[in-house]
């Protein structure tokens, strides 16, 4: 059986309500009733936001970091979804609070896509669809800042290709206010925040100039986060930085540095993540890569900058169309 995000906080309420009443079992009705009263502030666009913070980042305006590691597959119209590497990284930033209430949130992130039987990173990789070896393009975004308030951001204005839909996809986004307002779970002192974003966006990579990198002149891409940390913490107000495990799931078009041009099909991500609270918590081996190969993303970023580029434009500005 099935439950909305308001019946799970409803049968919590009365869990904690009823509890209360067996001292063994509870430490006190004052302290059921707290927790009780509290949980309706996920309900709050003010209270939602801050809970998201402190689950995704910290309030206080510190830095952390977050790390990724999973896998890619190509779904294509004739095959069962196919394995094509692995993938793992990082993010490094903070969020600063703003008298008006919203937080900047500043972000840089790299990543590697991985070879699926030894785990090593790719430099080259033989695509199984058309034998052309590829020149592997890690994921390398200098500049990932953006706005987080009571209010559902305009992601438009994020990037730099307009004239096509991005949003969030959130139960309120067909609301002229706009309130901020995530989906939850919550079962105990688990509790789960989900959010994702879509878009539908013109492509950098013109179809007729870049015939083996461009997917088409649409880019169709969705991204689907999960946050799961302590109740408790997050409610806490003596707590900005609540411990938080995840996950993070990706559709979209085929790389560019995989020379499918405009094959039918696309990309499906899964991964795991972990709020660390910076590079010393990393992976031996991932952090040794990075070090040698990447070092400026060992350093938190420290300028807020706007709009922020896409993996194709970042592509776009360090390659040429392949013949």
């Amino acid at each position: 059986m099935f439950f909305n995000r308001f019946e799970q906080m409803d049968a919590t309420r009365r869990a904690l309500l009823l509890g209360a009443g067996v001292a063994a079992l509870m430490p006190s009705i004052a302290e059921a009733a707290r927790v009780s009263e509290d949980v309706g502030k996920l309900d709050t666009p003010s209270g939602m936001l801050e809970s998201y913070i402190k689950l995704s980042g910290d309030t206080s305006g510190k830095n952390y970091g977050g790390w990724y590691s999973g896998h890619a597959f190509a779904w294509t119209p004739d095959k069962m979804p196919t394995p094509l590497f692995g993938f793992s990284g990082f993010g490094l930033g903070s969020d600063h609070r703003q008298p008006d209430g919203t937080f900047h949130h500043m972000w840089k992130e790299v990543g590697f896509y991985t070879d699926l039987k030894t785990g090593e990173v790719l430099e080259t990789w033989v695509n199984p669809f058309n034998g052309i070896t590829c020149e592997v393009m890690p994921i390398h975004n200098r500049s990932v800042n953006l706005t987080f308030a009571s209010k559902l951001p305009d992601l438009s204005r994020l990037t730099k290709m307009g004239g096509g839909v991005l949003d969030d996809n959130f139960p309120h986004q067909d609301d002229p206010l706009r309130p901020y307002g995530l989906p939850y779970s919550l079962i105990g002192d688990q509790l789960s925040l989900f959010a994702d974003s879509a878009g539908l966006v013109p492509n950098p990579l013109d179809p007729a100039v870049w015939k083996r990198e461009s997917s088409g002149k649409m880019l169709n891409v969705g991204e689907f986060f999960m946050l799961t940390g302590s109740l408790r913490q997050v409610l806490d107000p003596k707590v900005t930085n609540a411990a938080a495990t995840g996950s993070w799931t990706r559709l979209g078009p085929f790389l560019p540095w995989m020379m499918m041009g405009q094959s039918p099909g696309h990309l499906f991500y899964r991964s795991a993540t972990k709020k660390i609270t910076g590079p010393e918590a990393l992976p031996p081996p991932l952090l040794a890569y990075v070090r040698g190969k990447y070092p400026e993303f060992l350093q938190f970023p420290n300028d807020w900058k706007v709009p922020m580029e896409s993996s194709w434009e970042v592509y776009k500005a360090h390659h040429t169309p392949r013949a």
